[in-house]
């Protein structure tokens, strides 16, 4: 198995926290209050699911006046009275035996919770990816504009020398046009930088909600790196919200099947009722009645046209769908540690080669510059030392900034962030 060996040993301690513009991204993001909110809201849909289980009661009640005209049989004219009859009457209902009806409802609802709660998770990772990311490229940018503007003025400076050196007689103009030509393009390289520069600002201020800092440093790990491939792979199968979404949503599946085979099978419920009458009409006498009951009701749905099982087997899709749909996700989550892992492995090891080559071309152009004093360099060679030394710093800067990104990206994909 890979190891980082001694370039891992530069990563975060395990007593790192979360920078504090990534928790102020977290704070105020729109996205994620968003899933928040459903992940609230299917937390109430939990209690939902628990009031199947739970007595039903319900209280009605009723008064009015009623005006009668009748006639009797035998007796002259009608009759005409008036009465204001009431009642009352209160049930409770107590879902005794389901055959997992109920049961499955609730273990489903809980899993569709947790799922969102999984969902939230990862909608929060992303976001503090996102903002390591755009930290990092910020402060790079910041750092590369900077190196443009010191290039453009040492070309400055050399194209100052170079004129002097042509009107001493010790160059010639095409040293001068050289030296004009590269002073054009570093100007030029200064404009780009500063675009690229502007975009990135823009970006910050759109993802974060409010301009950068003006001090501004590269973002710090939470949470300590794994040290091997297979200990990254580990955590990611047991920690990445994606996954446990994925699973959740099987889990939820599966218990959704148990709700509907549960509906086409016995149902059995206690029943209680009482009940009071004022005023009734019995016949054609009036009177008051009262009446309370005790009963257990069994129902069984034999046949309903064929929906209830159909519910069932569409249930049962649903959860093998979901299944797969949990193993594709593990192997996305498997390649995406692999990934990252081997990126950052490229990005560490770049890192050095690019410090070793500013190193190296910060002393070739010192070298060079003596060399031009003494007679055994040219003009133009001075120019490319330069350039040289410049696009290095450039690259180191890159390097660095791909370091971070590589780092909350194993993160990110692990699900540590």
């Amino acid at each position: 198995m890979r190891k980082l060996a001694v370039i891992l040993l530069a990563c975060s301690s395990a007593n790192a926290q979360t920078d504090p513009l990534l928790l102020r991204l977290t704070d105020g993001s729109p996205e994620l209050a968003a899933a928040k909110a459903e992940a609230g809201a299917a937390r109430a849909e939990v209690w939902e699911a628990r009031g199947a289980a739970l007595p039903q009661l319900s209280v009605t009640g009723q008064f009015g006046t009623v005006e009668e005209t009748f006639t009797v049989q035998g007796a002259p004219g009608s009759f005409a009275a008036t009465r204001e009859p009431s009642a009352v009457s209160a049930s409770i209902q107590q879902t005794l035996f389901a055959s997992g009806r109920v049961m499955g409802g609730i273990r489903a609802a809980k899993a569709s919770a947790r799922q969102s709660e999984e969902e939230a998770e990862a909608v929060r990772q992303d976001l503090l990816l996102a903002g390591a990311l755009l930290m990092a490229k910020l402060v790079r940018d910041r750092a590369v504009l900077e190196e443009r503007s010191e290039n453009a003025r040492l070309t400055e400076g050399r194209l100052s020398e170079a004129s002097a050196r042509r009107r001493a007689g010790l160059a010639t103009l095409t040293d001068e046009r050289q030296s004009e030509a590269r002073l054009a393009l570093a100007r030029a390289e200064v404009e780009a930088a500063r675009a690229q520069l502007d975009a990135q600002e823009a970006a910050f201020a759109r993802l974060f909600g409010f301009a950068a800092p003006r001090e501004l440093t590269m973002p710090s790990l939470s949470t300590p790196l794994p040290g091997e491939l297979e200990e990254a792979l580990n955590l990611a199968l047991r920690q990445h919200p994606s996954l446990g979404a994925a699973r959740e949503r099987q889990e939820a599946a599966r218990q959704a099947v148990r709700a509907a085979r549960g509906a086409t099978l016995p149902q059995v419920s206690l029943n209680a009722e009482a009940s009071s009458a004022d005023e009734q009409r019995f016949g054609i006498e009036l009177g008051e009645a009262e009446v309370y009951s005790l009963t257990v009701q069994g129902r069984w749905d034999l046949f309903s046209g064929g929906s209830g099982y159909a519910r069932t087997r569409a249930a049962g899709q649903r959860r093998r769908a979901a299944g797969y749909l949990r193993d594709a996700e593990e192997r996305r989550v498997r390649e995406g540690v692999q990934a990252s892992w081997s990126r950052l492995i490229a990005a560490r090891a770049s890192l050095m080669a690019r410090e070793a080559q500013v190193r190296a071309a910060s002393l070739a152009a010192e070298g060079v510059a003596a060399e031009l004093t003494a007679g055994r360099r040219t003009r133009l060679d001075l120019l490319d030392a330069d350039r040289e030394r410049t696009e290095a710093e450039v690259a180191l800067l890159s390097a660095k900034a791909d370091v971070t990104a590589a780092e909350h990206a194993l993160l990110h994909a692990v699900g540590g962030l």
